[in-house]
């Protein structure tokens, strides 16, 4: 008889447990952020091997001379870029909420001008500073690379928000990344030393790709919600957007000099060797800080959505979740650092695992700004780019003068030291002007709010 009874209870608590782990599956929040993870998870790997083969195959010297100026041109893209990344994807989820496809096709059009004229002035300055420090041809592939990314960047925005994150940053970091990757490797099989320009110009034919990619599938869904959308007359309102894509663009050039010019600072303070092992350190960093990409990249695809259309109460509960998702990554990434940063950085190349503990240093102060990105997203999408953009401007200042005055003393310790304290300071002041301007706490400790 107990025999029957456990037959009979076995299959319904199964039922039941397999239901319940299928509901939560199938929440929004929790399946797109699994997709987001994924995708974060293969960049990371991808990342991960360009950084490895690149270090161990080209020499010390050649590898810095690529980590300074593939900073450059990661810093120069979105100066390049004109703000367009944040306008287009908030005038995006604005018009299309509103229907209205005319103003839509204006903000494109304006987006497409602002951003190829601001790609061709950065990339005469970026062709002549790059020339003084390595031969034209590097200094050309690395010109054509940053051209080509400034752009991609920007309609993988769209993608993003208007696809998914598969098809927007996924597959478009999967081809850049692969092409130079690929490259590598024919050189480690075939015994051959890579060439720098080689390694940019496979760089630029990977970005070319992903770029042909984002163009045809942002085609196909604007004529998926506006059949009409060829015929529709452009309205343009040019005295709003002006002044308003230059704060975004001071806004998200500040935030890029953030995160590259600590690479081309110490390069031009000490040398390329140690501008290289620095490199290797932040790229390494910076993959642990994937956590706070996966919840900006997840959070600029539903946020916007969700605060145009009022909907306070799904917004909350997005930002909840959010929050526990930030708290558990960066939980997991630094036992992750603190377990395998060592092996990590050996594996990269041998002299690189000394600079363990600044590794672990650095990667203190990316887990403090992780946990307040959605509070960018917020500031941003509520008008307050203004306010984003005296937070960051006064950070840099703080976090380059700090480099002045300590890297020559104390090299790359002093350097990682004083960006783990600027960006530590970074996050309590992102957190009190979310708090104060929007109403929200979309950091990751709204959760001791509710809490309490």
């Amino acid at each position: 008889m107990s025999g029957d009874a456990s037959d009979h209870v076995a299959p319904a608590a199964h039922r039941t447990f397999a239901g319940r782990i299928g509901a939560l599956i199938r929440r929004p929040d929790i399946g797109g952020m699994a997709v987001v993870v994924g995708v974060k998870i293969g960049m990371v790997l991808l990342n991960f091997a360009l950084i490895t083969l690149a270090a161990r195959l080209l020499d010390p010297e050649a590898f810095g001379h690529y980590s300074i100026l593939y900073s450059a041109a990661g810093l120069l893209c979105i100066v390049a870029a004109a703000g367009q990344e944040p306008f287009v994807l908030r005038m995006w989820n604005e018009m299309t909420a509103a229907g209205n496809a005319a103003k839509l096709k204006g903000a494109l059009y304006f987006t497409l001008l602002l951003s190829l004229s601001g790609t061709v002035i950065v990339a005469i300055g970026l062709y002549f500073w790059a020339s003084a420090l390595v031969d034209g041809q590097t200094a050309i592939t690395c010109v054509i690379y940053m051209m080509i990314v400034s752009v991609l960047q920007i309609c993988m925005h769209l993608v993003r928000t208007e696809i998914g994150v598969a098809s927007g940053d996924g597959a478009g970091n999967a081809i850049v990344g692969s092409v130079p990757v690929l490259y590598l490797l024919a050189c480690l099989f075939s015994g051959t030393r890579p060439d720098t320009a080689h390694l940019f110009l496979a760089l630029a034919v990977g970005a070319g790709v992903a770029l042909l990619l984002q163009l045809y599938l942002i085609r196909g869904r604007i004529l998926h919600r506006f059949p009409d959308f060829n015929r529709i007359r452009a309205v343009a309102d040019y005295r709003l957007w002006l002044p308003r894509s230059v704060r975004f663009w001071l806004a998200t050039s500040l935030e890029a000099t953030n995160q590259y010019i600590d690479v081309i600072i110490i390069g031009y303070l000490m040398d390329p060797v140690i501008a290289g092992a620095y490199f290797v350190t932040v790229r390494l960093a910076n993959l642990f800080a994937a956590a706070a990409d996966s919840v900006n990249l997840f959070g600029t695809r539903h946020l916007p959505g969700l605060y145009y259309r009022g909907e306070q109460r799904a917004l909350n509960k997005m930002l909840d979740s959010l929050a526990w998702i930030t708290l558990a990554f960066s939980a997991i990434g630094l036992i992750g650092i603190l377990v395998g940063g060592y092996f990590a950085l050996l594996l990269i190349n041998e002299p690189y695992a000394a600079y363990f503990p600044e590794l672990l240093v650095l990667c203190l102060g990316t887990a403090a700004l992780g946990t307040t990105r959605p509070s960018v997203i917020m500031l941003l999408l509520a008008g307050h780019e203004g306010r984003y953009l005296q937070i960051m401007a006064v950070c840099v200042v703080v976090r380059i003068a700090g480099f002045f005055l300590f890297v020559p003393h104390f090299g790359v310790m002093g350097a990682v030291a004083t960006t783990a304290a600027a960006f530590a300071l970074q996050s309590i002041v992102l957190r009190i002007a979310d708090k104060a301007l929007t109403g929200f706490d979309s950091s990751m400790f709204r959760l001791l709010l509710r809490r309490a």
